[in-house]
């Protein structure tokens, strides 16, 4: 696959990635809506850069069992600043402050809740592959092209949670958890001839609330697959990604909410430009296949761009 890109027009690669990447998001309900709309940690090539990120979800929900029972529609806009400083050449830090404005619309009625979404700031220490040189007169090994990434964090409850939005048919419609939660991860990342892949793998350990309201706890991957375009003025690195999250049932006093559980699986399109220090990126995720809230939720198509700083 590698030599047919490399034999490929590149122009005509571009061509075909950006416009498909514009013609058709992925996250977890509990947890994207509540903390900012996205799992994602860092920009395509976990780079270093302060930047600023919208991002646009859309949800249906059936309030009923029958199906002609009414549904209600759910926008989330999330404004995010983010960013990922290096303190060292191995130990990193990111963060992500969302503001949230959530809208709902039923029978005709609107619904509105907006503030400060709840925080979330990780410790990361990366790991770079070296290897032996190909040149037997050098005797200093070599980047490998992989690079392993270790994180672990904690999102704090700077969201407001109002325990009468809970008898919503989409429990997320939240600015705010309320709790304090924790979670863990790991990527791995390749990039080589100017291909690069990545996977990461999250857990998420939520606790409850103020309310004994407790999200479930959640599991969630995504692997992203881009190529680098290398022109006189940019970089241009357009990609596709997969993704899947997977979360237990929320919980209140202890038992455990009927439907409250679910997964999804989503693809995504995008494109990052890189200009100096100076980067662009925007991405649009469809869900390919989803099980929520007993069927009763339906995630739609969501879009996410951003404008970074490179450090």
């Amino acid at each position: 696959m590698m030599n047919v890109l490399q034999n490929m027009n590149k122009y005509h690669v571009l061509l075909i990635l950006i416009l498909v990447s514009f013609a058709g998001n992925a996250c977890d309900l509990c947890s994207c809506t509540t903390s900012g709309g996205s799992a994602t940690f860092g920009n395509l090539g976990m780079s270093n850069f302060i930047g600023i990120r919208y991002i646009h979800q859309s949800y249906e929900s059936q309030n009923g069992i029958f199906v002609n029972s009414p549904k209600s529609q759910e926008q989330f806009n999330t404004y995010q600043l983010w960013g990922f400083v290096p303190l060292n050449t191995s130990f990193y830090i990111s963060a992500i402050i969302p503001y949230q404005d959530l809208n709902r619309t039923f029978q005709n009625l609107d619904e509105n809740s907006n503030g400060l979404g709840d925080i979330t700031v990780m410790g990361w220490y990366k790991w770079k592959v070296q290897k032996k040189s190909e040149d037997e007169t050098m005797t200093d090994k070599i980047d490998s092209g992989h690079a392993i990434n270790f994180g672990l964090g904690v999102k704090s409850p700077t969201g407001e949670f109002e325990q009468r939005l809970t008898d919503r048919v989409n429990p997320g419609f939240q600015v705010g958890t309320g709790s304090w939660d924790f979670v863990s991860s790991a990527m791995h990342s390749f990039e080589k001839n100017n291909i690069g892949i990545s996977t990461n793998v999250s857990y998420y350990i939520k606790s409850k609330n103020k309310n004994e309201y407790k999200f479930g706890n959640q599991f969630s991957f995504s692997t992203n697959m881009y190529y680098k375009l290398n022109t006189s003025k940019m970089d241009i690195s357009p990609f596709v990604a997969f993704s899947g999250d997977f979360y237990e049932s929320i919980q209140q006093y202890g038992e455990k909410l009927p439907e409250t559980d679910g997964s999804i699986y989503n693809a995504s399109l995008g494109t990052e430009f890189n200009l100096r220090k100076v980067q662009i990126g925007g991405k649009f995720t469809f869900p390919v296949s989803q099980d929520l809230f007993g069927g009763n939720v339906t995630s739609k198509n969501s879009f996410s761009v951003y404008l970074n700083y490179v450090l």
